[in-house]
Formats: C-alpha cells, structure tokens, sequence
C-alpha cells in the first residue's frame, strides 16, 4: 500500500514494504525527507522539481511520482530495455559503481552518461565487502538495480 504526499503541483508515492533504507533520499534532500518527523516527508521543502529528481534516484522504486494522468509509477516510464535477462557481477570491496537506469549506456550494466538526454539518473552502488551481484538488465526491476525476475513478465 502506498502513501501520498502531494504540494499541490506533484504527488509522491512511498511504499514502506519496497524501501531499503539506502538513505538517499534524506541525504540528497534532507529539509523534505526526515525520518525523525512525522509525516516524514514534507513536500514544503524544496521545489518540486528538486523533489521530483531526488525521488527518481531511489534505487528501491519505494519513492515516485505519480503520474496524475495515468496514476501509474513514473520512476521506471520509458526506461530502455538493455537485456532480457539479469547479468552477474562480482563487486569489488570500497568501491563504488553507477548502475544504469535508463538502460542506454553501451557499457551495461554501467552509466556511460547516455542519461544526459533522459529522465533517469544512475543508481550509485558502494560495497564495503565483496561480493556478487544479479543486476537488472531490462530496467524494470522493483529492486533495481538488483533483479527481481521482472523480465519474465515483459512482452516482445
């Protein structure tokens, strides 16, 4: 079940149950997310355009837009598909990797700033230990940029 925040101008979705705590949120925008308050999400704090590019880089999907047009998610609207199946990583200890979520980088699964163009923004994975990883490639995953076998239900 999902929560709705709205300004006015734009309406923000949180699903609780999808979030993981990255955090990415409060530390991109901390005046409008702020898990010390309740309601936790003040949409007074900044532009809507600010909130609006904050939210698309939840990694999780557990912050979007809704779309007052369709009242569909537009976190993941229009995202290119680069494959049809996950790709396995090893993910080195310390460093830090952009993941890409508009799926137009010719170095998948990693950003090359195709973006640019685009909506989407990279998704930053940083890893303290190594470690293996099955990262999405038809970009529609709810985990992204983990799979979550949503490629299974996509059509041709």
């Amino acid at each position: 079940m999902a929560k709705e925040y709205t300004n006015g101008d734009i309406t923000i979705l949180w699903q609780a149950d999808k979030c993981i705590h990255s955090e990415i949120c409060i530390k991109g925008l901390p005046r409008v997310f702020d898990n010390s308050k309740r309601p936790w999400i003040d949409l007074k704090g900044a532009s809507s355009r600010d909130i609006v590019n904050q939210v698309r880089k939840c990694p999780s999907g557990a912050l979007a837009v809704k779309d007052d047009k369709t009242t569909k998610f537009s976190s993941m609207e229009n995202a290119t598909i680069a494959g049809t199946k996950p790709v396995m990583v090893d993910l080195e200890a310390g460093k830090t990797y952009a993941w890409c979520a508009c799926g137009k980088s010719s170095n998948q699964p990693w950003c090359d700033g195709s973006h640019q163009t685009t909506q989407f923004r990279p998704l930053i994975i940083k890893t303290m230990e190594p470690s293996k990883a099955s990262l999405c490639m038809c970009k529609q995953s709810g985990s992204r940029p983990y799979c979550d076998g949503t490629h299974n239900k996509l059509t041709s």
